[in-house]
Formats: structure tokens, sequence, C-alpha cells
């Protein structure tokens, strides 16, 4: 007879405070005897409480119904080129329980310098595809769905279908507008990074937003020249990093910091400004 779930938990302590964690092992185990999924397993022992392992560490800045919250939160990643492939890698290890991960590019040596996902490996390899198998590498709990196509007006409407979220990880201004437009017909919030040189920004569009919508069409680091400066590896790390803890925020029912108000990193002097654009 299967063990209840709770009696294979165990007292943990992070932070002088006590929470319960069950080991990996221990959970897999627990969901064969009860014929569950590792997804269905670790949903159980987050309603019931308890900390998977590979989330432990989440805590104390997560609580288990937040950590649960993340679980079943429905994102989009488009674009897994610099910007993309660390968000696909953090919104994984977070526990963001489904992606979907679009892109119709293959990777290629000029993007070994900064592109988390690129490897001599992958060269030549659909991004989407790449990005789809290491988040399950990752955590085989997360449901992940790889379109590796192009985003443009005939298919962003499925892509946006059912998501919470989309994360804005393309490098041209005419995809980055029609993502806008169509998530604003679609009611989903977009989270915009755009990396230039040593420079980059983050601006969060929620349905209905027009003022932020129309700073972007005036123009930004990517229209600033017909061949932009490059782009180094930290600067694409930082605004991937800053629009996923932006989309935990959103995922979580909490207020959005960069809605009306652009983020912008400023590599020469190591300043991050924020600048309201009402």
């Amino acid at each position: 007879m299967a063990m209840p779930l709770k009696s294979l938990a165990r007292s943990a302590f992070r932070a002088g405070r006590e929470f319960l964690m069950i080991p990996e092992g221990e959970l897999r185990a627990w969901a064969a005897d009860r014929g569950l999924s590792h997804r269905q397993a670790q949903e159980a022992a987050l309603e019931a409480g308890i900390f998977p392992e590979c989330y432990e560490r989440n805590f104390p800045s997560l609580s288990p119904a937040e950590q649960l919250r993340l679980l079943r939160g429905r994102v989009l990643v488009a674009g897994l080129g610099g910007l993309g492939g660390h968000q696909a890698e953090l919104l994984a290890r977070l526990g963001v329980g489904n992606l979907r991960l679009a892109d119709g590019d293959v990777f290629a040596p000029a993007n070994l310098n900064r592109q988390l996902l690129a490897t001599r490996k992958t060269l030549g390899l659909n991004k989407a595809r790449v990005a789809a198998e290491r988040v399950r590498s990752i955590n085989d709990a997360l449901l992940v769905e790889a379109l590796a196509d192009f985003l443009r007006a005939g298919n962003l409407e499925p892509c946006l279908s059912g998501v919470e979220v989309a994360l804005d990880a393309l490098d041209t201004p005419a995809a980055r507008r029609s993502l806008f437009a169509a998530a604003q017909e679609a009611r989903v919030a977009v989270i915009h990074g755009a990396v230039s040189g040593v420079f980059g920004h983050v601006l969060t569009l929620m349905p209905g937003d027009q003022v932020g919508l129309a700073h972007l069409q005036a123009g930004g680091p990517e229209d600033a020249a017909a061949a932009p400066p490059g782009v180094l590896a930290p600067t694409v790390a930082l605004v991937a990093s800053l629009q996923v803890q932006e989309a935990v925020r959103l995922l979580l029912g909490r207020p959005p910091l960069y809605r009306g108000r652009l983020a912008h990193f400023d590599g020469e002097t190591g300043r991050l400004e924020i600048m309201d654009l009402q």
C-alpha cells in the first residue's frame, strides 16, 4: 500500500523558517505507485503545502501556493535566440509549467557569443526545438510546445491562445510590432526587451495600454541604426532576467513594475534607470 504523501515529507529550514520538502526520488516513487505523472505528483505535493525537492530553494521567496501558481502558469517565449534562450532557461528553473517556445531560425556560429543555447552541438538546429529539449532536461514536469516557425501576422493568434504572458525576444521592429498588436487583440500582456551593444531596456504592455506602445512605435535600441554595434552576453542575460522577473510578478497576480515605465540599463555607467513614460 502506497504511503500518504505527507508522511514522506521532511521538515527543512531556510532563513529561520520551517517548511516541508519531499525528495525527488520519493515523489517519483509515490507517483508511480498511484499511476500519476511527475507533473501530477508535483501539483499534489504543492497543494498539500509541500515543496518538491527541485523547488525547495525557491522558499521563502515563493510559498507552496505561489509555486503551484507558477506550475500552472502559461507563457509564450517569442524568439529563442539571445534573450529567449535565457528566458526559457530561467522559466524552467523557476517551475513555470506551460511554455510555448516559438522561433523558425537555426543556430549559427555568430550566435555563440551570447546565446545560451548555442553550442557546437546545436549549430544548424532549430532554436525552438533545442530550447524545448533543454527545458525538458531541466524539469520533465513542465509542458513544453516547440513552434519551429517565425512569428508573423498569420500565426500569432494561435501562438497567443491560452497564454497569460508573452515574452518579447524578437529581433526586428516589424516582428515586435506584429506581436504587440496581436497581443493587444488577444488581451495578453507582453514584456518587451531589447539590447544594443551594452545598453538594454524592458517595458511591460498590459492589455489596453497605449503609452508604452506609442513609445515602442517611435523606436528603441533596435531601431537606432541599420547595423547595430553588436550585442554582448552580459547585457543579454541581464535584460532577459528582468523580463522573467516581471513575468513572475504577473503570473502571481502582482502589479507589473514596468508598465508605463521604461527600465533602461546603461552598461557604460552600470546604471539601471526607471523612466516614467506617462
